[in-house]
This record gives C-alpha cells, sequence and structure tokens, in this order.
C-alpha cells in the first residue's frame, strides 16, 4: 500500500515539471509554423516545420507519457478521464497534423526532382 502511494508522489511530481515542457513544446510549435507559413522559399519552409514538429514530440511525448502513467494509477475518475481525452486528442491531432505535412512535403520534392 505504501508502494503504491509513493509510486503515484513520484508520478505526480514528474507530471508536474513535465507540464512547462509541454507548453513550451506547443507554443514552439505555433511560433515556428507562423514563421515558416510567412516564408515563400519552399525548402526552407519545409526545414522550418520539421524543426517545429521535431520540437513538439521532444517536448511533449514525456507529459503524455506521465499523466498516462498517473492517470491509470489508483483510482479512475471523471476528471482524470477528461483531461486523458483531451491530451491524447490535442496530441493525436497535432501528430497527424505533422503525418500529412510530412507526406505533403516529400511530395512535393520528389515531384520537383522529377
Amino acid at each position: 500500500m505504501k508502494n503504491s502511494q509513493n509510486n503515484q508522489s513520484i508520478l505526480f511530481i514528474l507530471l508536474k515539471n513535465s507540464i512547462i515542457q509541454f507548453v513550451a513544446g506547443l507554443l514552439s510549435l505555433l511560433i515556428i509554423l507562423k514563421v515558416a507559413n510567412v516564408i515563400d522559399e519552399k525548402i526552407i519552409q519545409i526545414g522550418l516545420k520539421s524543426l517545429g514538429y521535431g520540437f513538439f514530440c521532444y517536448l511533449t511525448t514525456p507529459l503524455m507519457i506521465y499523466w498516462l502513467a498517473y492517470a491509470s494509477e489508483g483510482v479512475a475518475t471523471v476528471k482524470k478521464m477528461a483531461i486523458t481525452v483531451a491530451l491524447t486528442a490535442l496530441y493525436s491531432y497535432i501528430i497527424w497534423d505533422a503525418y500529412f505535412f510530412f507526406r505533403g512535403a516529400i511530395a512535393s520534392l520528389f515531384s520537383a526532382t522529377s
């Protein structure tokens, strides 16, 4: 019983520490995507967007892992489920956006070389 309580407190501490990273990842993605959309050069635009999605994945994945571990620990509540659905939806939406961006970027680079 004491071990479970200790694990939950450790997960909560890790979760609190990674919230700032999550917000920084979201903000860096938004800023870099806004800057990349202003630039007309296709190669620089692809590079900046790739950098933005890379920052997002690097900075936000720890929060997702720690949150899912924290939410699965102990009793499931409506609050935990709502936060889990919201975080997973946001994370998945941006990951799918990155997928379609890279798919289009690779297609445009291959069509430019042909």
